[in-house]
């Protein structure tokens, strides 16, 4: 038996109480020879639905050890970050409560670890599409659906090309710790479909030339929620997409213009008069599809600038 846990899997929630109880039994039903090398941290976000009594029953029957947490202050990031500090594991494997998992997950990352020992490691995220793909969808919206798949061999990731969503990533706790963590400033809170929280970690360990590590055998699904079908979802995802974005820019920016990120104005101003230009021919042409991606990424280029006029 291991006094300390190899991997600890951290699943932040928040008002999913159906979805997770799907997760915690698919986790629960992994193949594992030694359960002592791992732990299962649920963060409770403040959900107001019965999110902390599918937990206590999961503990009752779980065979590998299960602890519940709850952080009042509203945000992934915080969540993650108490997940983080209340982990005993060597590594901390991240997934979600509308994440599918199969049986071999846990037991391919514990192959990996003990073979290359990285750093950080990650692996594919697959759609899953139970109902028929909205007319809108194309693969440019793939990131908004945490869809990944950067093929069937294995990368050492040393560019940030290839960046990971914290469905289905693994890092080293005391690294992830000496980084910080994740910042509150990005990730979802509550109805604000905020991301990036993923992004400024993966830079870091990138630019520190960190061992980071693709590898396709253990992947998870995300099994989506009724409101992921809906334009009005995806408009609002893509249109508060630019606040962390902006974000993100003043954290790493090097070129600056009016002490502001130079990146930020020249992209937003591009897309405007893309999206201006190419509104009306979509039209014309009749292509919904177009249309629709270029009446949001007006809207997104406008928050942009917004932005990046108000705030520095």
């Amino acid at each position: 038996m291991n006094s300390k846990p190899l991997i600890s899997i951290v699943i932040c929630t928040y008002n999913n109480a159906d979805s997770l109880l799907i997760t915690l039994d698919q986790i629960l039903r992994q193949c594992l020879t030694d359960l002592s090398l791992v732990e299962i941290i649920i963060v409770d976000n403040n959900s107001p639905d019965h999110t902390a009594s599918v937990v206590q029953s999961a503990i009752k029957v779980s065979p590998i050890v299960m602890k519940y947490f709850f952080e009042g202050r509203q945000g992934l990031s915080y969540a993650r970050n108490t997940g983080v500090e209340a982990a005993a594991g060597t590594y901390i494997l991240f997934t979600d409560d509308d994440a599918e998992i199969p049986p071999v997950w846990v037991d391919e990352y514990i192959k990996k670890i003990r073979d290359v020992e990285p750093d950080c490691l990650y692996s594919k995220i697959n759609i899953v599409w139970d109902k028929p793909i909205p007319w809108w969808y194309t693969n440019r919206y793939r990131p908004y659906f945490v869809g990944l798949d950067y093929g069937e061999m294995s990368l050492d990731v040393i560019d940030n090309n290839k960046e990971f969503f914290g469905k289905n990533f693994c890092i080293k706790r005391d690294l992830i710790i000496s980084m910080g963590g994740f910042d509150p400033a990005l990730g979802r809170s509550g109805s604000k479909l905020i991301a990036g929280e993923e992004t400024l970690l993966y830079r870091k360990l990138v630019e520190q030339k960190k061992k980071v590590l693709y590898f396709p055998s253990a992947p998870v699904g995300h099994r989506l929620k009724e409101r992921e079908y809906l334009e009005e979802n995806i408009k609002k995802q893509f249109i508060d997409s630019a606040y962390s974005n902006y974000h993100i820019a003043k954290l790493i920016s090097r070129k600056q213009f009016l002490g502001r990120p130079l990146g930020v104005l020249l992209t937003s101003l591009k897309m405007l008069l893309v999206s201006l230009i190419l509104m009306p021919v979509s039209w014309i042409l009749n292509n919904k599809q177009e249309l629709f991606f270029h009446s949001i990424s007006l809207s997104r280029s406008v928050v942009l600038l917004k932005l990046w006029i108000i705030e520095k």
